[in-house]
């Protein structure tokens, strides 16, 4: 059929530049439908990612003559933090660890809060001496101060001498003449008193061995706290690893940075008494899992012991 004949019969004839030309401008619609696509796509996650130090940029190339898109290598540019950045980052970062840390602090204090019944099971205890009889070697009870929990006086008074005083030990026990000549308590007063006190009660003191000797009482060894026998709080003194006290004022000092017994002053029966007290409730969870494993260990003797002499 001739080009005549072709026209003839309504027959539209395309030659191949056209037929070229026409899927060129399909794949350019095409391409640009894709970049379009892509380039909304890209700058939705821009603007989610816009405070970001990570920007990534994607560039896309086409070619006329294929129909397959690449994409440009992704660029990504960082931020580095300046030296006034990161120092700020760097204190950021202490003030959350103090943060963090005062945190647990309070939460401990919150925890060792007692009731007013609980605080009334503590009392501490201490006393002073006076020299009587030959030399003033001989020591008798001049003063006993007893403290509670928050370090309230309970009892604080001077016991009458039944012998003549020797040795006021006055740069140590602070105890004067004038003193003992007001003091009406006699020593059997001050025993039962204190005794009554005392009684169910957990003593807490430093050297308490010394005075409750001195007083002619005995207490419970589980319900004593003598800090000069706490482990933590005692020191070795030779190679033997045989484990010494330490000095109330030392404890006082390291623990507690408190100044007790200073040098040319005599000591106060109720300083020194607060001092215990506030040792004690330093360690007071820890000192008392260990008694509690004690009293345990002891319990458990002292049954199989029954037991066995039950079986005789």
């Amino acid at each position: 059929m001739t080009q005549d004949n072709r026209n003839k019969a309504g027959i539209k004839v395309v030659g191949l530049n056209q037929v070229e030309t026409e899927q060129k401008k399909r794949r350019r619609r095409r391409r640009r439908r894709v970049n379009n696509k892509s380039t909304s796509s890209d700058s939705n996650l821009c603007s989610v990612f816009d405070d970001s130090s990570i920007c990534a940029t994607v560039s896309l190339s086409s070619d006329d003559s294929s129909t397959s898109t690449s994409m440009s290598t992704t660029t990504k540019t960082t931020t580095r933090a300046s030296p006034q950045e990161h120092y700020k980052n760097q204190q950021h970062q202490q003030q959350r660890k103090k943060k963090n840390q005062s945190s647990r602090k309070k939460k401990q204090q919150i925890e060792d809060i007692l009731s007013l019944d609980e605080k009334e099971r503590y009392l501490a205890l201490d006393s002073e001496m006076v020299g009587v009889g030959e030399g003033g070697i001989k020591s008798s009870v001049a003063r006993v101060t007893l403290v509670d929990w928050d370090g309230r006086i309970v009892w604080d008074e001077f016991v009458r001498q039944d012998q003549e005083v020797t040795d006021y030990r006055t740069f140590v026990s602070g105890i004067t003449p004038l003193d003992l000549e007001d003091a009406v308590v006699t020593f059997a007063e001050c025993r039962r008193k204190v005794q009554a006190m005392i009684f169910g009660r957990i003593l807490i003191g430093h050297g308490l061995k010394n005075d409750l000797k001195a007083l002619h009482i005995s207490h419970p060894w589980h319900a004593t706290r003598d800090t000069a026998k706490y482990n933590p709080f005692m020191k070795t003194r030779f190679d033997d690893n045989v484990l010494w006290p330490r000095k109330l004022k030392e404890l006082a000092l390291e623990n507690l940075k408190r100044k007790i017994q200073r040098e040319g002053e005599p000591h106060s029966a109720y300083e020194d008494a607060v001092a215990a007290m506030d040792l004690y409730q330093m360690v007071r969870r820890k000192w008392e899992k260990v008694m509690d494993y004690k009293i345990m260990k002891t319990n458990e003797i002292e049954q199989n012991l029954s037991l066995k002499i039950s079986l005789l």
